[in-house]
């Protein structure tokens, strides 16, 4: 008994830690290559897609580099159940026709942007990097890697873990990858944290809900993708 239980908190112990590396990998190695962009005033926005379209692109996908890896190992490890193993199947009933809403919704933002905004270019990149740059890769390796792996644990573990590693790795952007001060970690914190545990917590619910990770993934480009009108 004694043995089992000692088993079972070493096999937890390690779940836990293997949640924290990943998230902390990601967060890091992209820090990395934007603080060394930025050092070298090499440093791209989304802004500028429309005159750097190719640097933009290389850069984006370098900063995904940790997401990209750790679904060529799910594919590697789960092989023919990678879809479903990683809850990337077609929606079925009713939830397809919500992802269907969801995706109708990411058109109605894209034609009021080209409408209003002279740069088209950018306004579909931007579409781009916002569902595959951040809203899939967040999804794929928060609410998909880091939740698989506890998806044993009770709920309070499963949501709280990841989420709030989720809104941990969102410190350097924040500080628009700035310096990084005591004063400013108390003021995120404070104000910030709360509110992305919460919104990492509902795109959780949204997956768990629907069985599938394409909902959390649309809404949350969704979501992300409006900033375009602010460019």
């Amino acid at each position: 008994m004694l043995l089992d239980k000692a088993s079972s908190k070493g096999k937890f112990a390690l779940k836990i830690l293997a949640v924290f590396l990943i998230c902390a990998a990601d967060m890091l190695f992209a820090a990395w290559v934007i603080y060394a962009e930025k050092q070298k005033g090499t440093l791209l926005s989304v802004r500028a897609a429309s005159s750097h379209l190719p640097q933009l692109f290389a850069q984006n996908l370098l900063t995904s580099a940790v997401p990209a890896f750790l679904v060529f190992l799910a594919l590697v490890f789960c092989k023919k159940r990678f879809v479903q193993a990683m809850q990337l199947t077609v929606p079925k009933g009713k939830t397809r026709k919500i992802a269907v809403l969801l995706l109708f919704l990411l058109l109605i933002v894209t034609a009021a942007a080209l409408i209003v905004k002279p740069d088209k270019i950018t306004v579909l990149y931007s579409l781009f990097y916002y569902t595959v740059f951040i809203a899939f890769c967040e999804e794929f390796v928060v609410r998909g890697v880091c939740v698989g792996l506890l998806r044993d644990e009770p709920a309070a573990v499963r949501y709280l873990v990841p989420n709030i590693l989720f809104a941990a790795m969102h410190v350097f952007a924040y500080a628009d990858f700035g310096a990084i001060t005591a004063s400013y970690l108390v003021r995120f914190v404070c104000s910030q944290m709360a509110g992305l545990v919460a919104m990492g917590c509902l795109f959780q619910y949204l997956k768990e809900k629907s069985g599938f990770l394409w909902i959390p993934v649309l809404v949350h480009a969704v979501l992300d993708y409006t900033a375009v009108f602010g460019f």
